[in-house]
């Protein structure tokens, strides 16, 4: 009979154990998006743009965290990959959004270098918005380029 009640009762708290580790998850994961939603929806707004302008960390540039890198350089494989004169643009578009995406979700800066990194980052987000928008290849075109000198200032500011 003990054993029965003893195996009754650790079946219990695996399974309530369990329980809370899925809602915790759950909880966790529902944080995080809605963390990066309001990243998103700050980095479109021009808010963030006039409280921080862009410049370096005492002459040095600002460090980004490990996991963002793949997804900066992702993003200029792909806007050095697309041909102006035939790439389509509304692929591209989707592609730069989905990695600017996942840039967002990888962030883990704080203060004062994650200001300077919306600084770059919101009007980036916003040439995309554009480059979605484009209604002919010229527009598109002007959109990448711009996206292009975006990672230049990018590699200007941070490493």
């Amino acid at each position: 009979m003990k054993k029965v009640l003893l195996s009754a009762l650790i079946g219990i708290t695996m399974a309530t154990s369990c329980d809370k580790k899925q809602a915790d998850h759950a909880e966790h994961l529902k944080t995080e998006q809605t963390e990066t939603k309001d990243f998103v929806q700050e980095a479109k707004s021009d808010e963030h743009e006039a409280h921080t302008k862009l410049d370096l960390n005492n002459g040095k540039k600002w460090a980004v965290n490990d996991e963002m890198k793949p997804f900066v350089a992702e993003t200029e494989t792909q806007l050095n990959a697309y041909e102006p004169k035939n790439g389509d643009y509304k692929m591209l578009a989707s592609n730069l959004s989905t990695s600017t995406d996942n840039l967002v979700k990888s962030c883990t800066m704080t203060g004062v270098p994650h200001d300077h990194l919306h600084a770059w980052l919101a009007p980036h987000m916003k040439e995309i918005e554009r480059l979605k928008k484009a209604q002919n290849r010229q527009e598109a075109n002007k959109s990448v380029d711009e996206l292009k000198e975006s990672m230049e200032k990018y590699h200007a500011y941070f490493n």
